[in-house]
């Protein structure tokens, strides 16, 4: 039996027991029943109404105290719905294959299409609708194109990757499906380029090296147009000589997409070292120099002379100042001072110096190389040093001007012929790229700098000579020909030559020191 009932009733009784109290102190007393009663009563229902309470309290005490209610879970079984024609629905839109291609000349949509396996006419049709996916339709040789093409055909997406006049121009033109529909974007991209390397011994002309050293066939295009002109190291490359390339690879989305651009050629021959560095101006249009800021490439100066007024067009039919004549004139006149310096138009051999005294008067021919040749006459006087078989370069000095032969006053006569034509060296389709800024070539030498380091590496590698070490020599040996040429044209015209010379090596009693220059006595008379 719980406690708090054993309490009530304790009290229960104990009220009773009052009560009879009560009862008999009355009759003693002689008070009434009545009051007894009603007195008693009120005691009795003090004491029960106690008794109730604390009762009440007792049983309510377990329920206000704190305490923990325990959850048991239930399991109800559900049976789960049908969902596999939704799920294979999904799996099917998120079914394709990833496709890459590069476009070749011939490419048009329709044949896009069909090497990529897309059979999917809703896409084609959208394509010639957008005007944005214009490229689509004309695609270029050397353009990347990726896709994604279900099984059944269908086009999910298909990217054309497009290179920009600068790097961060370049952009992508996609079509991409959306459930049933197909919508177009135009998005910015950037490639990932890595350098690449190729150093190796040539095995004979280009073409064999090439295969040899697995030079792509877009690099080994570029290498061919490093040089274009008379001294082309690449045209006379032969079995022994040395090779070095460096080109960019271009990325997309991780993958390889196509070789770039030829950033630096080293060869090495017989001749000496041979190096060529891409320089951009940043507006996408670049070339090849060599560390000295000249264009690697044959370029031609339109008008070789310091001073330019022009006198006479070149024209097919022209009255001559001199005999009255009409006949044609194959060249261009440049009015100058007596005695103005006439430069080579452009690298070359000499291939004639000559006199006509009913024509050019002095003149010289200067051969080019893929048959161009160009011709300079009425010369005062041929500079020293200039006969048949002698290289020149762009800017030699190679005459001076003068009025000899058919001439009414002194001017230069020049002319340009290609494929033996004459043609008109003011209009001509001519390479005629300018020497670097000074700015230009420092940025040229900076950023040739790792370049030349990596050819550095490769040769000593390979137990080859440093080319540095050979460029050094090369430079020592040019200077000292140069040197020995002007004591012997300074002695055959008699005179005294000023050189440089260290102060150290005055021992000779014939050399006299002035500062730091000395005076060679060569001959003839003092």
């Amino acid at each position: 039996m719980p406690a708090q009932t054993l309490v009530a009733g304790a009290l229960a009784r104990l009220g009773r027991a009052a009560l009879t109290f009560a009862r008999s102190i009355a009759v003693r007393l002689g008070l009434k029943p009545e009051a007894v009663r009603s007195r008693a009563l009120a005691a009795g229902l003090l004491t029960v109404g106690t008794a109730l309470s604390v009762s009440l309290l007792a049983a309510l005490g377990p329920a206000l105290a704190p305490h923990t209610v325990e959850a048991h879970p239930m399991e109800i079984a559900v049976a789960a719905p049908d969902l596999s024609s939704e799920i294979g629905a999904v799996s099917r839109l998120g079914t394709y294959t990833p496709k890459h291609y590069e476009i070749s000349s011939s490419d048009t949509i329709f044949s896009l299409f069909a090497k990529l396996g897309i059979h999917d006419d809703q896409a084609r049709d959208y394509i010639f609708t957008q005007q944005r996916l214009t490229p689509f339709l004309a695609p270029q040789p050397g353009q990347h194109v990726t896709a994604g093409v279900s099984n059944a055909g269908q086009l999910e997406y298909m990217r054309l990757y497009l290179d920009g006049a600068r790097e961060d121009n370049s952009r992508t033109i996609e079509v991409s499906r959306i459930g049933r529909e197909l919508i177009s974007n135009v998005l910015p991209f950037t490639f990932s380029t890595m350098e690449t390397l190729v150093s190796g011994d040539a095995v004979g002309n280009l073409d064999a090296t090439a295969r040899e050293l697995h030079i792509p066939e877009s690099v080994t295009d570029q290498l061919r147009a490093v040089w274009v002109g008379a001294d082309d190291p690449v045209e006379h490359l032969t079995a022994g000589s040395s090779l070095r390339l460096v080109y960019e690879k271009k990325y997309a989305d991780g993958r390889f997409v196509r070789n770039g651009q030829l950033l630096a050629a080293q060869i090495v021959d017989a001749s000496g070292v041979h190096e060529a560095f891409w320089f951009s101006d940043g507006r996408g249009a670049g070339s090849f120099y060599t560390l000295d800021g000249r264009s690697a490439s044959q370029t031609f100066l339109r008008v070789p002379l310091d001073f330019k007024d022009v006198s006479s067009e070149f024209a097919p039919l022209r009255r001559h100042p001199v005999t009255g004549v009409l006949r044609p004139h194959n060249g261009t006149d440049f009015r100058a001072p007596s005695g103005s310096r006439i430069l080579a138009a452009a690298d070359g051999r000499v291939t004639r110096v000559a006199y006509e005294a009913r024509g050019y008067g002095h003149y010289v021919q200067i051969d080019h190389g893929l048959n161009r040749t160009t011709l300079y006459a009425h010369m005062r006087r041929v500079a020293k040093g200039i006969r048949p078989g002698v290289i020149v370069k762009k800017g030699d000095e190679i005459g001076y001007v003068g009025m000899t032969g058919l001439a009414t006053g002194p001017h230069l006569h020049y002319e340009l012929q290609i494929d033996g034509v004459q043609i008109n060296p003011a209009t001509a389709d001519l390479p005629d790229t300018e020497n670097l800024s000074a700015y230009q070539l420092a940025q040229l030498r900076a950023s040739a700098q790792p370049l030349i380091e990596r050819f550095e590496r490769a040769a000593l590698d390979e137990g080859r000579p440093s080319p540095q070490a050979l460029m050094a020599k090369q430079a020592q040996k040019s200077a000292a020909e140069r040197d020995e040429e002007a004591d012997q044209a300074a002695n055959a015209a008699g005179r005294v030559r000023l050189r440089p010379v260290k102060i150290d090596d005055l021992t000779d009693s014939s050399t006299q020191e002035v500062g730091r220059a000395s005076i060679v006595r060569t001959g003839g008379h003092s």
